[in-house]
Formats: structure tokens, C-alpha cells, sequence
């Protein structure tokens, strides 16, 4: 059976130069879109980062099999790259030993004989290129097939044409084949660990055309008319399934583009905070984590970050945007690529609201191709983002009304219909200030947000709304100024002199008796009167929103502790396994974000299995903790509980259909023969679906009071087995796509709450 892995591991070559800045060691990892493990010197990372973001999947499969790649400077990049100047024309990589999973990135211009660290340990097998040949019946089912299952159904054809390993490579993941075990060779004979099958396989032959190979053919004698034909069918089945993955990315990129600029266009009105706008982006790209950074931190996080490098990425933009002051008649800033130890891409928000702002994401140890791709539709989707006042502002204030020409001046009732129905924060406060301003007397207004406010989740003070102009309002010490102000607790008028005096009307945002805010407007002349009041009305608005805010984080807060409670006090009714409802719950968000599920659909989940089996609550415990088989009537009881749990629930009031789904269905089978309504394939509720996968899979590995905990082979092998008949075989395909991937040891992310809309 085709092993979807990578090349078999050798051991590494040790690098006796102590990896220079002009090469750097790769290892393949076995996986899908599993990024390459790195050795080197830190000087060699940051000297390789321009040749890593160009690199792509396929770059490494062809120079896993042996296959020397060429790559060259680019002339035009998407983004900045630290010392991408100084890079050398052009690089190569090349495996150390044919056919193994150790490459060596090299950029010096040095032939291979000259170069210093690990040399190639073997020449490689005499390589021979496809010919024509007819297809024989026998090859013909495998061009329908994907490359892992074509390789199975090709393997007796392969050895009879005397191929003793075959690789093939759809883009994305490597398959390897071995069809016999060549001979171990001793290692003080020599340092090539594939010594045994360089012997015997002296031959080989590319599957696909020169330069644009898919897979390779390793053979003990030259290729005849059957070897040729393999390769011929095999080189059909990489490039359809290539064209298959190339167009579900597509379909993909499209969607999730239009996902952000939903969420943008959602900010913009009221119906959103600036997170789902943040989190569509980072599905977008497929990062770890992300955050709005500004000059002084990070003011809103998603994902999983790595903290450290945040602080770095923050650090770095602070810089960037010291170093690249220019007239307006300049570019903005580029995006930049960071190795931050983790790699950090930086999109600088380009409006002129932004004021210093930008998008970091952090990414896995490998670019992704569409980083190299000026052109790519990511591209052209985060430099509209980035060019979008709503992602660094939020929703705007509304203009001063005007009636017949005539600019109103404000008054109580203008500045409270301003403020429309809205109840986020700085929603109000951008539109309450934005109707203070211009004609009214002030030439610009800010809100400022204090650490730990309701609703903001900034590491230090800064903008969260503003109107008209407030360069002189980002002045640090004005800022001082304005909270030593607030922190008396009253609305005050405040006079800065100077060659030109300015004027400022000050009240403090309070909520649960202390400034959790300030509100500020500026003047280059005295203000009317009215306007301290007026805007003394506009802070107790905000005040209320945030207290508002907070209100619904808690409820939201003890609601997810409430289901969770529910879940693990189930555990112990029905003698789960301890730690059953964490785990279905971890796996379940892990399989739904590998879906790119938007974050109110993960929250769903996430309460579905905290809820997925309340019903037990109800059921008898002679038939609840039977330890041999149920009879008829038992086993009929015993199917209520679902229906038992979504009545529960539903009578709530107050559980999302979608929750009700996962508890009610859960138990349904793909084949149609499941409980309690016998749905089959797609008309089972996808999220429903989902976790019957993850709750098949904790059931099989866990201990149980009727059975020993299975082995891992042992779970896989029967997932895929019942795929098709219990299980929704796409998602399993997933889920143990999922299990291999490099990102499985880490935490997984937590899903916005869309309760605090």
C-alpha cells in the first residue's frame, strides 16, 4: 500500500562548517502543506529567508527524488524581505542523497565540489527521460484516481516492469512507494544510509517532462515499454490531481474574499466588531494567529501567537514607520515578511486613518506559495483590506447634518440622534465626535481607551475613535495631559500655550465608577458654552455602551462555563472517560478550523459538544451503565437521549439551531441507518457530521467500562474503515489529514464569540 509520507528518514548529515550564511539544511516532513524542518545558524536563516518564502512544495518534492532546482532572484516582490538585497542571484537545492529527505538550500555560486558543509553523498541513479507509449488496459482505472490510490492500484503493474520504488507528487504531498526492501548497507562502508538502493535501482525515470516532473521511477534495469506506459499514466493522474487542488484553492481564496469583505462591510454598518474582520483575514491565509497592531501594541489578538514574537513584530513596526516617513507623494509601506522566530507577515494599513496601523499574522515555518505571486488574489484582497478605513477605524461618525445648505449647529438632541442605535463603543463616540466637529467649533476629537477597558483589548492607551484632525490629540504628552484631566473625575476645559494656543474640552469615560476612557475635542479658538456639556452627554453614552460590553462578555463568559459544567458533570453520570468532553471539544475545533468554519459556526460546535450528550440525564442507570449488551427495549431508551437533550435545550430558549442539530444528530449514519431520524449523507447538519467523526474517534482510543482503549493504527484503520457507511468520508479524509499535520501539538485556537455583537 502508497505511504503518503515523505522520502524515508536518514539521519542527519552533520554540517561541519556550522551552517555558513551561504547554505542552510532542510528535512522533509511527512504530511500535507507540513513545512520542512531547518538547520542552520541564525545568520543562515535570516540569509535564507528570501530564498524559503520562494520555495515552493513542489521545489522540494523534485529535489527530494533527486532532481537539482535552480531558483533566481525575482525582480519584483509582493513583499519586503530583510536582506533581500544582498541576495545572490540565484539559489539550488539539492537532496544530499538521492531519494532521502535531507536537501541543502545553497546560494554561494559554488559548484557542488567546492562547497563547504555537507557534500552529496551520491551522484544518483543514470536518469532516463518518458517516451511515448500505449496504455495498457491494466493502467487505465488508475487515471480517475488520486496519486496515493493510483500507486496501490498500479503496484503489481510497477514491479512486473521492474520498479522497485515509485514517487509521485500532486503538489501538495509527496507519495512514496516502496515495492521491495533494498539491502541495509553498513555505515563504515559508507555514509549514504541509501546506499542498498542506489545499488539496486542504478536506474530511473521521470514521471512527467523535464523541469516539470511529478514523480520519479526507481528501476534495476533501463525502462522498457511498461515502465515508460507507468509513467505515461501516472503523470496524467499527478497533473489532473495538481489541477483538481489548484482549483479547490481557487474556489477557496474566492469565498474566503468574499467572507472579508463581508465582515468589512458588516464593521462598517454596526453589525460587527473589528475581530471577525481580523479572523476572516487569518482564514484567509491560513495563520496561526493574528493582531491589529499599532505603535503601541497590539490591540486586538486572534488565534494562537506566539507572544514574544508579537512584542518583535510591534517593535519592528514602530521602527518601519520611523525609518519610512515620507512626503505623501511617496508609496506606503510594502508588506514585510519577519523570521521573528516565527515567521511574521506585516500588512500596513494604508489609509490615512490609520495612523501607523497594521495587520500581523503569524504563519507556519514555510511561505506559502501565493507570498511570491504579486498577482495572486490574496494579494489583491488584503491590499483592498489594507486600503479600507473600517479596519482602523471602525465604523465611522456620520457628517454634521445639514438642512438647506445651512450647517446646524449642535445641540442635546442632534448629538443623541447622531448616535443612532448602536452599541459599541466606539461607534458612538466616532460619530458623536464627528458631529462636534467642523462647523460646531472643534477642528478634530478623540477617544482614548485605557488598558483592560470593556470592549478593548489593547496592551496601552490609544485611539479607538477619532474625527477631524487629531495629529496634535497622538502627542504623548497631550495624552498625559488629557488623563491627568480625566482622572479627577469631571469634565473640564483645559488652555495649552504655546506660539499658537489650543483649546481643549475634556470629560472622562466612566464605567463602574472609574475612566476607563476619555473623550477629548480641539479647539483653535474657545469653545462655545454648550460644547463641555454636550460632550459630557456624548462620554455617558459611551460609558453606558462600555458598561453594556462588559456585561455581555461576562454573560458570554459564564455561559461557556455553564455548557463546559454541564459537559464535564455528564462525564460522571454516565462514567464517560475523564476528559472525554475536553477532548471531542479540542478535536472538534480542530477539524472545524481545518474546514475554515467562520467563528460563529466554531462557537456552535464548541457548545454542541460541551451539550452533545444531556439527554443521558434522563436515561435509568441499569440501562445507563450496563456493562454487556442492551436488549431491544433497553436499546430503543436508550436512543432517546438525543431527543431527550435537544428537547431540554430547546425549551432554553436560548441555544442556537445549529447546537441543537449537533446534540439531535449526532448519532445519525452516513448510509441512512443511524438514529433518530434516519438522515443520510449531506442532509445530516454539517456540523453534526463533523463531530460524529471526532466522537467515533475519542470513543474508539478511550478507555470505556465495556472495553480496553484501542491502539492509534488500530482507531485509523477503522475511521477508514466505516467511512461511506457510518461516517462522512470527506471529513474523515480531513480528520486524518488533520492528525498528521505539524500544527496538531498546538493549542487550537479560541473562536470569536458572536454573543458579544
Amino acid at each position: 500500500m502508497a505511504r503518503r509520507t515523505a522520502p524515508p528518514t536518514t539521519p542527519p548529515v552533520p554540517d561541519h562548517s556550522g551552517a555558513g550564511p551561504e547554505h542552510l539544511l532542510l528535512t522533509l516532513r511527512p504530511g500535507r502543506g507540513v513545512p520542512p524542518d531547518t538547520c542552520g545558524s541564525p545568520a543562515a536563516h535570516r540569509a535564507a529567508l528570501p530564498w524559503l518564502a520562494q520555495l515552493g512544495t513542489l521545489d522540494l518534492h523534485r529535489a527530494a527524488w533527486g532532481e537539482p532546482v535552480t531558483l533566481t532572484r525575482p525582480r519584483h516582490r509582493a513583499v519586503r524581505l530583510p536582506g533581500a538585497h544582498r541576495q545572490a542571484p540565484s539559489a539550488t537545492v539539492q537532496a544530499t542523497v538521492p531519494g532521502g529527505p535531507l536537501l541543502r538550500l545553497d546560494w554561494s555560486g559554488q559548484p557542488a565540489a567546492g562547497r563547504n558543509g555537507p557534500a552529496l553523498l551520491a551522484s544518483g541513479p543514470a536518469l532516463h527521460a518518458p517516451r511515448p507509449a500505449d496504455l495498457p488496459a491494466e493502467l487505465l482505472p488508475c487515471l480517475t484516481l488520486p496519486p496515493a490510490q493510483a500507486l496501490a492500484a498500479a503496484a503489481p503493474f510497477l514491479r512486473r516492469a521492474g520498479v522497485l520504488r515509485a514517487q509521485l507528487s500532486d503538489g501538495e504531498e509527496l507519495t512514496d512507494l516502496p515495492l521491495t526492501d533494498w539491502p541495509l548497507t553498513d555505515p563504515s562502508v559508507t555514509d549514504d544510509p541509501l546506499a542498498g538502493l542506489h545499488a539496486a535501482a542504478p536506474h530511473a525515470l521521470n514521471i512527467g517532462p523535464p523541469h516539470a516532473t511529478l514523480g520519479r521511477l526507481w528501476l534495476a534495469a533501463p525502462p522498457g515499454p511498461d515502465a515508460h506506459a507507468a509513467a505515461q499514466a501516472l503523470s496524467v493522474t499527478a497533473r489532473a490531481a495538481a489541477r483538481q487542488l489548484e482549483l479547490a484553492r481557487a474556489a477557496r481564496v474566492a469565498r474566503l474574499s468574499l467572507d472579508l469583505q463581508g465582515a468589512a462591510q458588516a464593521l462598517r454598518d454596526g453589525h460587527a466588531l473589528p475581530e471577525e474582520a481580523l479572523q476572516a483575514a487569518q482564514r484567509l491565509i491560513r495563520a496561526r494567529g493574528a493582531a491589529l497592531l499599532t505603535r503601541r501594541g497590539a490591540l486586538i489578538q486572534t488565534g494562537t501567537l506566539d507572544a514574544a514574537a508579537l512584542r518583535r513584530a510591534a517593535r519592528s513596526l514602530h521602527l518601519s514607520l520611523h525609518l519610512t516617513r515620507r512626503p505623501d507623494s511617496r508609496p506606503p509601506p510594502a508588506p514585510a515578511l519577519l523570521d521573528l522566530g516565527r515567521w511574521t507577515l506585516l500588512i500596513p494599513l494604508t489609509s490615512p486613518e490609520a495612523a501607523g496601523g497594521a495587520w500581523a499574522f503569524q504563519l507556519d515555518a514555510c511561505a506559502p506559495p501565493w507570498l511570491s505571486d504579486p498577482d495572486d488574489l490574496i494579494w489583491d484582497t488584503l491590499r483592498r483590506a489594507a486600503r479600507d478605513p473600517v479596519h482602523a477605524t471602525g465604523p465611522r461618525g456620520l457628517e454634521r447634518r445639514q438642512e438647506g445648505g445651512v450647517t446646524l449647529s449642535p445641540t442635546l438632541l442632534s448629538v443623541l440622534g447622531s448616535l443612532g442605535d448602536s452599541q459599541i463603543p466606539s461607534q458612538i463616540a466616532g460619530r458623536g465626535l464627528g458631529h462636534l466637529t467642523g462647523d460646531g467649533g472643534a477642528v478634530g476629537g478623540a477617544y482614548l481607551t485605557a488598558p483592560g477597558s470593556a470592549g478593548v483589548a489593547d496592551t496601552g492607551r490609544d485611539l479607538a475613535a477619532s474625527a477631524g484632525t487629531v495629529t496634535a490629540l497622538r502627542e504623548a504628552h497631550l495624552q498625559a495631559e488629557l488623563w491627568r484631566a480625566a482622572g479627577q473625575g469631571e469634565s473640564r476645559q483645559l488652555t495649552l500655550a504655546g506660539p499658537a494656543p489650543a483649546f481643549l474640552s475634556v470629560s472622562p469615560v466612566q464605567v463602574g465608577g472609574q475612566a476607563t476612557g476619555v473623550l477629548a475635542l480641539l479647539h483653535d479658538a474657545p469653545p462655545p458654552p454648550a460644547t463641555l456639556p454636550l460632550l459630557s452627554v456624548l462620554a455617558a453614552q459611551v460609558g453606558k455602551a462600555s458598561e453594556q460590553q462588559r456585561v455581555l462578555r461576562d454573560l458570554a463568559q459564564v455561559r461557556e462555563q455553564t455548557f463546559r459544567v454541564l459537559g464535564r458533570v455528564l462525564e460522571y453520570r454516565s462514567f464517560e472517560t475523564k476528559g472525554h468532553t475536553d477532548r471531542v471539544t479540542t478535536l472538534a475545533l480542530r477539524l472545524g478550523q481545518a474546514l475554515d468554519l467562520p467563528s460563529t459556526q466554531l462557537a456552535h460546535l464548541r457548545w454542541g459538544a460541551y451539550l452533545h450528550d444531556l439527554g443521558k440525564i434522563a436515561i435509568a442507570d441499569d440501562v445507563l451503565h450496563k456493562r454487556g449488551a442492551l436488549t431491544a427495549p433497553e436499546w430503543r431508551w436508550m436512543r432517546r437521549h438525543v431527543t431527550i437533550g435537544e428537547t431540554l435545550l430547546r425549551e432554553q430558549g436560548l441555544v442556537p439551531p445549529e447546537v441543537l442539530q449537533i446534540v439531535r444528530h449526532h448519532h445519525e449514519r452516513w448510509d441512512g441507518t443511524g438514529y433518530p431520524d434516519g438522515l443520510g449523507g449531506r442532509d445530516i447538519p454539517l456540523l453534526a457530521r463533523l463531530f460524529a467523526v471526532v466522537d467515533v474517534f475519542d470513543a474508539l482510543s478511550s478507555e470505556r467500562p465495556y472495553k480496553a482503549p484501542w491502539s492509534r493504527s488500530e482507531t485509523l484503520r477503522e475511521l477508514r474503515r466505516v467511512a461511506g457507511t457510518h461516517l462522512d468520508p470527506d471529513l474523515v479524509e480531513t480528520f486524518l489529514t488533520m492528525l498528521d499535520s505539524a500544527a496538531w501539538d498546538a493549542p487550537p485556537a479560541g473562536p470569536f464569540d458572536p454573543a458579544l455583537h
